[in-house]
């Protein structure tokens, strides 16, 4: 992923959770799927069927909000799942705010798929 997408999920993915679920929608609809909203869950569907979930975790010290993920079968039988965990990470320069991806799957509970950020703050 090059640094423009990263920087577009980033900014999105930092957006309040209404503009969230209506970026995440769009991206849906662009793909012919539509689109569930079940708390911090976003489900895309192709007529009844879900294929992708997105489970949002703002703070990776929740250690509840941690477990309802795992525990919750439906994430690794799914097609795609994919855990969105707001990561501080002060050692990464290419962005401000970070957002780690997993992805989780029958065969692995915890991918790291890709990172995104915003761009980082540049100070004077």
């Amino acid at each position: 992923m090059d640094f423009h997408n990263a920087y577009e999920w980033g900014y999105l993915f930092s957006s309040p959770w209404e503009e969230i679920v209506r970026g995440m929608g769009s991206r849906a609809s662009e793909m012919s799927l539509t689109q569930e909203v079940r708390g911090r869950d976003i489900l895309w569907l192709s007529g009844t069927q879900a294929r992708v979930k997105f489970c949002f975790v703002p703070d990776p010290s929740d250690i509840e909000a941690i477990r309802l993920v795992f525990n919750d079968e439906e994430n690794a039988s799914l097609p795609a799942c994919f855990i969105i965990v707001t990561q501080p990470d002060p050692s990464d320069e290419r962005g401000d705010v970070v957002f780690d991806i997993f992805r989780m799957s029958p065969e692995s509970y915890l991918w790291h798929f890709n990172r995104v950020f915003t761009p980082p703050i540049r100070g004077d």
